[in-house]
């Protein structure tokens, strides 16, 4: 959805933002096939939104979230990994995280596909909470993805995992 100020974002639905988008109308001045990319990628699609603008924000949150969009679909790293891919060493770890959290653009910008050092689900939307919607979310894009969940909250990499391993 475009803000009022112009500002693209995307946010998961709940009740409150239901009633908000029966309020808007389609706006397909700013990316005309963004709506149908998103249905696409949701129905397991290859799609890349590398052309969806970046909101304004710090330097390292916009770099975090540009080094978050090159990881391929089907892969992950851990939050070290990203705070090196961002230009930052890896005891940046906490702030990428911070970035990951902060990140207005889901999918667009794939925060699902950072896991904690130890490979673990770790933190979606702000929740830790294994049992959680969020992590249910995010374990879901990975799976979408191809990911392959081994328990509750341990994955294994389709290809080696760098990062965290």
């Amino acid at each position: 959805m475009q803000e009022d100020d112009g500002r693209l974002r995307t946010s998961w639905p709940d009740a409150k933002l239901l009633v908000r988008l029966e309020q808007l109308r389609e706006d397909y001045q700013l990316l005309p096939d963004l709506t149908r990319r998103l249905q696409a990628y949701f129905v397991g699609e290859q799609i890349d939104f590398f052309d969806v603008p970046l909101p304004q924000a710090a330097a390292f949150y916009r770099r975090c979230w540009e080094a978050c969009r090159d990881i391929p679909r089907g892969e992950v790293r851990s939050y070290g990994e990203l705070a090196i891919l961002a230009g930052s060493g890896k005891n940046a770890s906490r702030a990428a995280g911070q970035a990951m959290r902060r990140n207005p653009l889901p999918v667009i910008v794939p925060c699902h596909r950072i896991l904690a050092a130890n490979g673990r689900l770790h933190g979606f939307s702000g929740s830790l909470d294994p049992q959680g919607e969020s992590l249910r979310l995010k374990r879901s894009l990975l799976e979408l993805e191809g990911v392959r969940l081994e328990t509750e909250t341990l994955f294994s990499c389709p290809v080696p995992c760098r990062g965290g391993r």
